[in-house]
């Protein structure tokens, strides 16, 4: 256990993290993100395999709780936090998996989206609702043509629309849709796929792919030699 707002698990080479504030759709005050901070911190020192992130309730979460003023804290050491967040997240070593049902929204819509893998039921929906609390979300604008091309991005963060699963699918935020009622299995078996594949090669494929991005066309293939010799 991770905090009365997040729950957290390892067992054997999995590990799960539930966001639970379901009376609050899952919004994320401060005491949640730093619950969550702590969770991922555990997972990262598990050296688990692959991580699970999901949530309470129907709503995966609706973002940053607006309604909080924490007293004695700047909103640049507040909004500091999330980078950390982001960070542990995206800096697992082993492959994180979002399981999203419900709502799915602001900073909830951030953990979703940069997850390795984001399986979402076909009722769920994603959205980068910032702007519509009166702030440019220049936090998400930092890593979200990583996974959307310019246009949607602009589309997205400038009106802070919501989207379908499907929609959100096919803009390049979601891996896979699924009906509602087999998302936990669909989930389930996902990660038994995963934990099936050897420890080195799961690691060595999320790296790489996160490298190569960066490595000009004509360098890439040399790139995939260098980087395979070692593991003949």
């Amino acid at each position: 256990m991770s905090g009365d707002l997040v729950r957290f698990d390892a067992t054997g080479r999995s590990a799960t993290i539930v966001l639970d504030r379901a009376d609050q759709a899952n919004r994320v005050n401060l005491a949640m993100m730093r619950n969550l901070i702590d969770a991922l911190e555990r997972a990262t020192a598990t050296d688990s395999d692959v991580l699970v992130v999901t949530a309470a309730g129907p709503d995966f979460s609706l973002g940053r709780d607006q309604d909080e003023k924490p007293v004695g804290m700047s909103k640049r050491d507040n909004l500091s936090l999330i980078l950390e967040a982001n960070r542990l997240l995206t800096g697992f070593r082993g492959v994180t998996v979002a399981a999203v049902r419900g709502r799915a929204l602001g900073f909830g819509s951030g953990v979703a989206v940069q997850c390795d893998l984001t399986i979402a039921a076909d009722t769920a929906q994603f959205g980068f609702t910032e702007i519509l609390h009166g702030f440019a979300p220049s936090i998400v604008m930092s890593y979200l043509e990583t996974y959307v091309k310019r246009k949607a991005a602009v589309d997205l963060v400038m009106t802070g629309r919501s989207v379908s699963a499907v929609e959100a699918r096919d803009l390049g935020l979601v891996t896979r849709v699924v009906a509602e009622h087999v998302l936990d299995v669909v989930v389930a078996a996902t990660v038994d796929s995963l934990l099936a594949k050897p420890t080195a090669a799961l690691r060595h494929g999320k790296a790489f792919l996160r490298e190569i991005g960066s490595v000009p066309d004509h360098e890439r293939a040399k790139r995939a030699l260098d980087a395979l010799a070692p593991l003949s």
